[in-house]
């Protein structure tokens, strides 16, 4: 279809601000002269409602992610000033536009970057009219000084994109421990661009705060996300080196330690429409800050410090060398001797124990593997071993499992007799024991010592290399799946321990 003559300067315009466009890579390094930007802003300056006005202010619209991500302060306050301008001499009285072309920009753009593209399309020059409605090109100057200037700017509508709610919705979820997928590990992706604007730094690194706890807990399993956000946060910090401010000690706000109220106030950062929410809940007082506070360089500095330590000592814990040399003392005697007492009662199922069970377990293999003690002591610290990993909450991490992983492989790899006098009597790692187990394997230990608790099973029911073999193959299969799981994801609803009754090796497992 051929341009009316309407149509040519309007065409002419659109292909000024599609060619500024296509300079206009995120992944590029700035490549607009400062000089060109000035330009447009200072034509604008001089004509905030001149009949090219909507020009200037598209054309600074597309251009808005080299100002917000890379160009000089200077610079960028002057394009704010000069869309500020703009955006309040071209606004006029209502108009009889059902819908604006900045309402699906909003709801649209997962990424406040996009919006750069977000102005009329040089392709379609019969789009033009609703871009030159004075709302639309008003609301498209706030939108593009918001950008720049986070927090900053009154009267952009409360709109956040439907896939930024869907992935709030999915973090809050994950954070009560209830994840709307069999991958959760994918809810806490959260990338920091290359060149992020004022808005996503603040936007991600909140988020990454507010994440911390849920994985340093070790609710994820897949070392990969660790390692991405401790990347990340590196990247902030060597961003944020030597930022300063000029708030005093206090000024800065806080977050409310409320990790669902803390996550909707990174995905709200992350866009202007969802700053304009996050505005409102400030003038209504369900905010303890505007938006603004929350992208000062020294806070999010202090935040993303605050948050790599948790971070970086959980990937050591859970992924790096476990060291337990330490607990010799605790479940030692003087002599060296296996003091058999503490460990036995730490093996009973209860939550009191959970925060002993990795270690324990672990240094119990260890013990076993250095071929010390006598064939009952050998046995307690191998029963010792796999109930710990049952007792272990939300389940053991590979820098404890892995090296554990040897004493189970020598249990199956062990002759076993054609039959045996247990028949189905054997008595696994004691789960039906229950609370008396503690008793049973210390009496098992050291007979001598400790007496015979009701219904006690003699030695060789227990050193059956029949239910050795079964025990041991329960956890080595537990551990391929969890080696499987931290690499490749979170696993089926089988895979770990997300049924109770099976956190323990059964011998009919």
């Amino acid at each position: 279809m051929n341009a009316t003559p309407e149509q040519v300067p309007i065409a002419s315009a659109l292909h000024e601000i599609g060619a500024a466009r296509e300079r206009l890579d995120r992944r590029a390094p700035a490549e607009i002269p400062d000089a060109d930007v000035l330009a447009c802003a200072r034509a604008l300056t001089a004509e905030p409602a001149g009949e090219r006005a909507h020009d200037e202010v598209y054309r600074l619209l597309s251009m808005t992610r080299y100002v917000a991500t890379r160009a000089a302060d200077e610079v960028a306050g002057e394009v704010v000033a000069a869309l500020r301008a703009a955006a309040d001499a071209v606004d006029g009285p209502p108009c009889d536009h059902a819908t604006h072309p900045y309402e699906r920009a909003l709801d649209t753009a997962d990424d406040e970057v996009e919006l750069a593209a977000a102005g009329p399309d040089p392709a379609h020059p019969e789009s033009a009219a609703e871009y030159r409605c004075p709302h639309a090109v008003a609301m498209f100057a706030r939108i593009a000084a918001e950008i720049i200037e986070p927090g900053t700017v009154e009267g952009i509508p409360d709109r956040v994109p439907a896939y930024l709610e869907d992935r709030a919705g999915d973090f809050e979820m994950l954070l009560h421990g209830y994840p709307n997928s069999s991958e959760p590990q994918y809810d806490l992706e959260t990338v920091v661009p290359e060149h992020p604007t004022k808005g996503t730094l603040a936007g991600h690194v909140v988020l990454i705060r507010s994440a911390c706890w849920v994985v340093a807990e070790g609710s994820i399993s897949q070392r990969w996300v660790f390692d991405h956000l401790i990347e990340s946060l590196e990247e902030v910090l060597a961003r944020l080196d030597g930022a300063s401010c000029a708030h005093a000690d206090g000024e800065h706000p806080e977050l409310s330690g409320d990790e669902e109220a803390d996550a909707a106030l990174g995905y709200y950062l992350l866009t202007p429409g969802g700053r304009a929410r996050l505005r409102k809940q400030y003038e209504e007082g369900l905010q303890d800050a505007p938006p603004a506070a929350w992208t000062c360089p020294v806070l999010l500095r202090d935040l993303a410090r605050y948050t790599h330590g948790p971070l970086t000592e959980a990937r050591q814990r859970f992924f790096g060398e476990r060291r337990t040399d330490h607990l010799d003392a605790a479940y030692l005697n003087a002599d060296g001797a296996l003091d058999v007492a503490k460990p036995a009662a730490r093996l009973v199922r209860a939550p009191r124990h959970e925060k002993y069970a990795e270690d324990l377990g672990l240094w119990a293999a260890r013990r076993h593997a250095r071929g010390t003690g006598d064939a009952r002591e050998r046995l307690f610290l191998f029963l010792a071993a796999a109930r710990s990993l049952g007792n272990a909450y939300p389940g053991a991490p590979p820098a404890v499992y892995r090296p554990m992983r040897p004493l189970f492989e020598e249990a199956v790899a062990a002759p076993l007799p054609e039959t045996c006098p247990h028949g189905d009597d054997h008595p696994g790692a004691g789960d039906d024991l229950r609370d008396a187990v503690g008793d049973h394997l210390a009496h098992l230990c050291a007979p001598e010592t400790f007496a015979a608790p009701e219904g006690a099973l003699p030695f060789d029911a227990w050193a059956c290399p029949r239910n050795l073999a079964q025990v041991a193959a329960y956890w080595l299969q537990w551990m391929a799946e969890a080696d499987e799981a931290a690499e490749d994801g979170f696993g089926d609803e089988e895979d770990g321990f997300a049924d109770e009754e099976d956190r323990f090796g059964d011998e009919e497992e």
